[in-house]
C-alpha cells in the first residue's frame, strides 16, 4: 500500500513562498493581499501535478531543483531590475539580455542585491535537503482535489472580472478587469493576482488578434474629436530660424548652476523656461520612449500586451507628422547625432523614420577618429564639423550621453575642481559628485555648439530647445531624493524644467503644465503654424488649451494637484472632478496610442489616400 510522502514538495513550496516574502525587501509587494493566496494555490497545484507524473526519484529531484532555481533567478533578477527601473520585469525585458551579449552594461554598475545574500544560504540548504532525501514524494490525486477546486474558482474569478460591464469608462479603468487585461501596474497586479501568477501569464499570454479596420476607425475618430490648433502670440515668431533640440540624457535641471553649468544656466535663465514640465518615464526603453514622444507629439504606452519599448517593437512604423518630417517638408536639412551605438534601441532603423536625412552614430566617426569616446558629449562636435551645412536652414536633434549612469565613472574626475568651485566646502555624496562632473561635460558641449554657430554667423538665427528624458533613476534613490529635497510625492522627481533659448528672448518663466509629448507641437507653432497639427496628442504649450500630464502608473496632474487611479489625491479637493474627467480622457488616449502603433495607423491612412 502506498504511503503519502511530501517532504521535498513541502521544501520547495516553503522555499518559493519565502522567496515571495523576501521580495518585499526590494520590491515591496504586500504579503497581505489576495495575490499571496493565489500564488500559494498556483504553485502548490502546478508543482505538485507535474511532480506526480515523474516516476523516478532522480527526475523528481531534478525537477524540484529546477523549479527553485528558476524562481530564485526571477526574484533576484526582479530585485536588480526594480532597483534601477522601479518596475517589475516583463517578458519583453528579456530583450535587454542582448545588451549583456554586446558587453554594453558597464554604465549600469550592476551589483548583487541584498536579496541574493539573504536567499543563498536558504537555497543551498533546500537543495541539500532535496538531494539527501532518499525517499520519493508520493501523491494521491485526491490530495489535489481541494487545490484544483480553489484553482478553478480563481480562474472563474478572472473570467468574471474580465467580462464585467461598466457604466462609466473611468470605472473600467479603475477596475480589476482593466488591471488584469493590461497589467499596467505590475506591482499592484502581483499584490492582487499573485507575483508568480503575473510572470506565468506574462510569459504565456499570446498577443490578441486585432481588427485593423475597427482600430483604424476608432483612432481616426479620436483625432477628429480633438480641438483644432489655433494661432497665438508665439505663432511663427521664429519662422526661418534653425532649430536645435537637445534631449539631455538624465538631465536633472535642479542641478543647473551658474558655476557648474554656465551655458545651461545662461539659456535657462535668459530664455523661456517651463517650470511645470514633467518627464513621464516609460521603462523598458525610457530614453527611446521619451525620444519618440518629443519628436512625434504622440504618447508612449504602458502595457504588457506588447513591448512598451517603442524603438524595438514599432521601429518600422510610418511617422509622417513628426517634427523632423514636417521641417524637412518646408526646406530644412535634418540631422540626428548620438555618440552611442546605432544598434542600441534599434535606432538605425527607428531614427530615419522620424524624417532625419543625416543620421550619425559613433560607428560613423570611429574609422576617422579611433580615439572617439562616446561618454564625452564634447566628442559630438565632430558630428557638427563633419556633416552640418550652415548655409541652409537646419534642424539638429542631439541625444546626449554623459549624464547616463552609473555615477562612479572616474574618467569624469577631471572636472572635480569645477564641482568643488560650485559647492565650496560641501561634502557631496560620491554619486552626486560624479553626476555633477558629468553635467559639466554636457555643458561644455553646449558651449562648443554656441562657438560653432557664432563662427558661422548662425547664433542669432537659431532656436535651442533643451529638455531631459528622465530623472536620474539609476542613482541611489535615497541619495537622490535627499539631495533634491522635494518631499514625499514620488512624481515630483519627474518635475523638471524645459527651456528654450534664442538671442533675442527676454527671460520669461511659464507655469503652463507640460511634458515630453508637448515638445513637437510647441516648436512647430513657433516655426510655422500652418503645418499639420491634427495628429498630435501633445499640446502647444503657448496655447490656451488645458493640459495634463499622465504618468505611466496612471496618475494624473495639472501641475499642482495629483489624482491617482485608486482615487487618492493630493492638492485641492475642489479640483478632483476636473482631474477625474481629464484622467478618463488621458487613459483613453493611452489606449488609442496603443492601437495606433499596433496597426501602423499612418501607413494605413497613406494607403487609403
Amino acid at each position: 500500500m502506498r504511503t503519502r510522502r511530501y517532504h521535498n514538495y513541502l521544501y520547495v513550496i516553503g522555499y518559493i513562498m519565502i522567496l515571495r516574502v523576501v521580495l518585499n525587501i526590494t520590491v515591496g509587494i504586500s504579503v497581505f493581499g489576495t495575490g499571496m493566496l493565489f500564488d500559494l494555490i498556483l504553485m502548490m497545484f502546478w508543482v505538485g501535478i507535474i511532480a506526480f507524473f515523474l516516476k523516478s526519484i532522480v527526475s523528481q529531484k531534478i525537477y524540484y531543483i529546477i523549479v527553485i532555481l528558476i524562481c530564485t533567478i526571477i526574484v533576484v533578477g526582479d530585485s536588480v531590475y526594480f532597483d534601477y527601473f522601479e518596475v517589475i520585469s516583463a517578458r519583453t525585458s528579456f530583450a535587454g539580455l542582448k545588451w549583456l551579449q554586446e558587453g554594453n552594461t558597464l554604465e549600469y554598475d550592476i551589483s548583487i542585491p541584498l536579496v541574493a545574500y539573504l536567499i543563498t544560504p536558504l537555497l543551498a540548504g533546500v537543495i541539500y535537503l532535496i538531494i539527501t532525501n532518499k525517499k520519493k514524494d508520493v501523491f494521491f490525486f485526491k490530495d489535489f482535489s481541494i487545490f484544483s477546486l480553489v484553482f478553478l474558482i480563481q480562474v472563474t474569478l478572472f473570467l468574471i472580472w474580465g467580462n464585467r460591464v461598466f457604466e462609466e469608462r473611468i470605472d473600467f479603468y479603475r477596475s480589476d478587469a482593466f488591471l488584469f487585461e493590461t497589467m499596467h501596474d505590475r506591482k499592484l497586479y502581483s499584490e492582487r493576482y499573485g507575483y508568480y501568477n503575473y510572470h506565468l501569464l506574462d510569459l504565456t499570454r499570446l498577443r490578441p488578434q486585432i481588427n485593423k479596420e475597427e482600430y483604424y476607425v476608432e483612432v481616426e475618430a479620436y483625432f477628429d474629436s480633438l480641438e483644432t490648433h489655433t494661432t497665438n502670440d508665439m505663432s511663427d515668431v521664429y519662422a526661418g530660424y534653425n532649430v536645435i533640440t537637445i534631449l539631455g540624457e538624465t538631465l536633472e535641471t535642479r542641478f543647473i548652476d551658474p558655476v557648474l553649468t554656465p551655458n545651461l544656466y545662461n539659456m535657462m535663465t535668459n530664455g523661456y523656461s517651463f517650470d511645470n514640465y514633467f518627464t513621464p518615464v516609460y521603462q523598458q526603453g525610457a530614453t527611446c520612449n521619451s525620444e519618440y514622444m518629443s519628436l512625434t507629439g504622440l504618447g508612449s504606452i504602458t502595457t504588457n500586451d506588447w513591448s512598451n519599448n517603442i524603438c524595438d517593437a514599432y521601429s518600422g512604423n510610418y511617422i509622417p507628422y513628426s517634427l523632423p518630417n514636417q521641417l524637412k517638408e518646408i526646406g530644412y536639412n535634418t540631422y540626428y547625432f548620438h555618440s552611442g551605438y546605432e544598434w542600441f534601441y534599434n535606432r538605425k532603423e527607428m531614427v530615419p523614420s522620424y524624417g532625419f536625412e543625416t543620421v550619425k552614430f559613433q560607428e560613423d566617426l570611429i574609422p576617422k577618429y579611433p580615439d572617439f569616446y562616446d561618454r564625452f558629449d564634447t566628442e559630438m562636435l565632430k558630428f557638427f564639423d563633419e556633416y552640418v551645412n550652415y548655409d541652409e536652414p537646419f534642424y539638429i536633434d542631439l541625444l546626449t550621453y554623459s549624464g547616463h549612469g552609473a555615477y562612479n565613472q572616474t574618467e569624469f574626475d577631471k572636472y572635480s575642481d569645477i564641482v568643488e568651485a560650485a559647492h565650496p566646502g560641501v561634502e557631496l555624496d560620491p554619486e552626486i559628485h560624479n553626476y555633477m562632473e558629468k553635467l559639466v561635460e554636457t555643458d561644455m558641449m553646449l558651449g562648443m555648439i554656441v562657438d560653432r554657430l557664432e563662427e558661422n554667423n548662425q547664433m542669432d538665427n537659431t532656436l535651442f530647445v533643451i529638455f531631459p528624458d528622465h530623472y536620474p533613476y539609476m542613482m541611489n534613490s535615497e541619495t537622490y531624493s535627499e539631495y533634491i529635497d522635494v518631499g514625499e510625492e514620488e512624481h515630483e522627481f519627474k518635475r523638471q524644467t524645459m527651456f528654450m533659448y534664442a538671442t533675442n528672448m527676454e527671460s520669461t518663466v511659464f507655469h503652463t503644465p507640460g511634458s515630453t509629448i508637448d515638445i513637437t507641437p510647441t516648436i512647430l507653432n513657433m516655426i510655422n503654424s500652418n503645418l499639420e497639427f491634427d495628429y498630435f496628442m501633445g499640446t502647444d504649450l503657448f496655447s490656451d488649451t488645458p493640459n495634463f500630464i499622465l504618468f505611466s502608473d496612471l496618475t494624473i496632474t495639472d501641475g499642482e494637484n495629483y489624482l491617482y487611479l485608486n482615487e487618492r489625491h493630493t492638492g485641492n479637493e475642489i479640483d478632483i472632478p476636473y482631474l477625474e474627467a481629464a484622467l478618463e480622457q488621458e487613459i483613453t488616449a493611452f489606449e488609442i496610442q496603443k492601437k495606433l502603433l499596433n496597426i501602423d495607423f499612418f501607413k494605413m491612412k497613406k494607403d487609403r489616400e
